[in-house]
């Protein structure tokens, strides 16, 4: 009769300290991560020149207006368009068209929704450009 005593005190004994060790949280870093959110509002471009087989990266940013926000474009643009880095403003035209203008509202590109999800240039004419979202 001693032994199934001993046992069941034994087990007693175990169970307790199961649950006291399942009260105690888990030994875990406390450190949260998460992600570096991107420009509220910001979209990236890949601009193409299918003709002179060149392209780079640009960013339309923050609203300036109902209908503009800014535009970036870095100095390895002006190889895919004549004096696209000096481009600063997106404006939607409300035809579906949209310029690409520098600082004095000067357009550099006009463009247009093209098949899919790029942009193609319709102005200036000879303009092979497309821009595709990079995002």
């Amino acid at each position: 009769m001693k032994t199934p005593m001993i046992a069941a005190a034994a087990g007693a004994l175990a169970l307790g300290l199961w649950s006291v060790a399942a009260d105690r949280a888990p030994a875990v870093d406390p450190v949260t991560t998460s992600s570096v959110p991107a420009a509220a509002g910001a979209h990236s471009y890949t601009i193409s020149n299918v003709v002179a087989n060149t392209a780079c990266l640009a960013e339309r940013g923050d609203r300036i207006s109902s209908r503009s926000e800014r535009f970036s474009a870095g100095a390895d643009c002006d190889a895919v368009w004549p004096g696209l880095s000096a481009a600063r403003t997106w404006v939607k035209n409300g035809d579906g068209t949209v310029v690409v203008a520098d600082a004095q509202g000067e357009a550099i590109l006009t463009v247009v929704d093209g098949d899919g999800p790029a942009y193609e240039a319709v102005e200036p004419a000879d303009a092979m450009i497309t821009m595709i979202s990079a995002d």
